[in-house]
């Protein structure tokens, strides 16, 4: 491949893209883009207000856009190897943008991949295609929109009363129901066969440590009213982005902005698979690659159809979370680990947890009529809690869960993750953005430490109550764009905000005003084009063959 640019967003994966295109003889320069090349401007409107669409696109790197062109005009062959998400399939039009400015006559590929590894970018190699317009229509809609919520919804009179597409729907779901903040779970310490699990918002924390201690000396009040079922426990689906970080987050004690950040790197070590993924399935290729590792190490692989290949287009390109090497990261304990390998152990146990054979089992359960009658006894709030015990405790995909569960213990939930676990439940918002958007409800102060609105929350939630109820539905943005293709960025626009009960004409007029006004707040833009670190972009020195 002479004069062959691979272009990448993140810098982080310069060194690893270099390694594995050695391995397949592939003399080629890696370079990154860094996130987006382009974005909307930050301190003003940026949408024509006649069609609330995208107008003002400005470079978010110049220093990143001039090292492209220069490493273009040279090149014979280009491929894009963005992500392979919708914002992925944008950055690598402007990668085209930017291909076209050069002058150079280079031929340029669209390539994805859901793995950073050889067999990865060897399968992405030979299926290239074009990029999908369609896709990136929908997401230069969105961020218009995102725009126009954010800059022309939100309460400027009153700092903090931001109206956000994903932000409002936190609120609402806090507003209706308490977030849980703290659980009990875990093994007993000397039956070890024995389980409990639940959890429950503040006003139920005594309840929890009441059934906690009662638990742990086995009492006769609760462990004497039990019933007996044959059961078949089905294993658990392979994991999204969003599942991910709750199972590193809890796991391994660490926040959900930490658990993000040892997800991605091992991302980007080649160690697991794309993980800013909503898809719960893998390819056949994938599922074979994991049964045989599974094989290998002994263990039970559930008998089932390969299903067809999943569709390798913009919006559905990424298969679940996997590891990339198996049989190295196998781990079968925690102890003594880094933090990084301790997340990839996890990831690898839990697919091969997906993959093992259903558990049927007798489940002893301790009945809820009895934990409900041991709290009223004792003046506590009733809260529903699983004590349980299965026979056998190794039974199909149990011996790989058993491994990992620690002795029961009560704990705190940290908000993060309890504003994480809601939105996963109510299916709001997206793996790629989810944690940014909880860090920023977080940061403004709206929810507080015992799970319920603040004051300032529920001041917002008045507002969008009053003024903007439509961004408090069940409506979702990114479904609704994934299932209608559109060929102009003005009829989705249009289309998108009839679709969260938004007036299309009002906002036109708050657009008119808004543009005169250069004053902006970019704090109410609650939407963005990924970017990575600015010192980060650093690493683009060392691309060269």
């Amino acid at each position: 491949m002479p004069n062959t640019v691979f272009v990448i967003e993140a810098p982080g994966k310069i060194r690893s893209l270099r390694k594995i295109l050695s391995e397949l003889r592939i003399n080629a320069q890696v370079v990154a883009t860094g996130g987006a090349l382009y974005d909307m401007p930050k301190d003003q409107l940026g949408l024509n207000p006649n069609d609330l669409t995208p107008e003002r696109w400005t470079p978010t790197s110049q220093r990143t856009i001039s090292h492209l062109t220069k490493k273009f005009k040279d090149a014979d062959q280009i491929y894009v190897m963005t992500d392979a998400d919708r914002e992925g399939e944008l950055i690598a039009a402007q990668v085209n943008s930017v291909l076209v400015s050069s002058g150079s006559k280079a031929s340029i590929q669209r390539v994805v991949t859901s793995a950073l590894n050889a067999d990865g970018i060897s399968q992405a190699l030979q299926r290239p295609r074009a990029i999908n317009r369609q896709t990136c229509v929908a997401v230069m809609a969105r961020r218009g929109i995102d725009r126009a919520i954010g800059f022309l919804c939100s309460n400027r009179n009153v700092p903090g009363q931001i109206a956000g597409r994903i932000s409002s729907k936190i609120v609402q779901s806090v507003s209706r129901q308490p977030l849980p903040t703290c659980k009990v779970a875990g093994t007993h310490p000397d039956q070890p066969g024995w389980r409990i699990w639940g959890k429950g918002s503040s006003g139920k924390e005594a309840s929890l440590a009441a059934i906690n201690e009662a638990f742990r000396r086995l009492d006769p009040a609760l462990m004497d009213h039990t019933r007996e079922v044959f059961t078949t426990k089905p294993a658990p689906a392979m994991m999204t982005g969003a599942d991910a970080l709750i199972l590193v987050a809890n796991q391994l004690n660490v926040s959900l902005s930490e658990a993000e950040k040892l997800i991605q790197t091992a991302y980007e070590r080649g160690a697991i698979s794309y993980p800013r993924t909503d898809s719960r399935d893998i390819s056949p290729p994938t599922q074979v690659m994991l049964e045989s590792a599974m094989r290998k190490l002994g263990k039970r692989v559930r008998v089932s159809r390969l299903p067809p290949s999943p569709p390798r287009e913009a919006a559905g390109a990424h298969e679940a979370i996997y590891p990339c090497d198996p049989l190295h990261f196998n781990a079968n304990s925690l102890e003594g680990l880094s933090q990084l390998d301790a997340a990839i152990g996890l990831l690898t146990r839990r697919a091969f947890a997906s993959l093992s054979p259903d558990a049927k089992v007798k489940s002893i359960e301790v009945e809820q009529l009895a934990i409900s009658s041991f709290l009223a006894k004792q003046g506590l709030p009733d809260i529903k809690v699983k004590i349980w015990r299965d026979i056998p405790d190794t039974a199909g995909w149990l011996v790989v869960e058993k491994e990992f569960i620690k002795p029961v213990k009560l704990v705190k939930i940290p908000l993060d993750t309890a504003v994480m676990e809601r939105m996963v439940e109510q299916g709001i918002g997206r793996p790629s953005t989810i944690v940014g958007h909880i860090d920023k409800a977080l940061a403004r102060g709206w929810i507080q430490e015992n799970g319920t609105l603040s004051n300032k929350g529920q001041a917002v939630l008045t507002y969008l109550q009053q003024n903007y109820p439509g961004l408090l539905g069940p409506e979702d943005l990114d479904h609704f764009f994934d299932g209608v293709p559109f060929e102009r960025v003005s009829a989705a626009v249009y289309e998108g905000i009839h679709r969260l009960n938004l007036d299309y004409q009002a906002l036109r007029v708050l657009a008119r005003e808004a543009s005169a006004d250069l004053s902006r707040d970019q704090a109410q833009d609650e939407s963005g084009l990924p970017l990575y670190e600015p010192t980060a972009d650093m690493e683009m020195d060392v691309a060269g063959p």
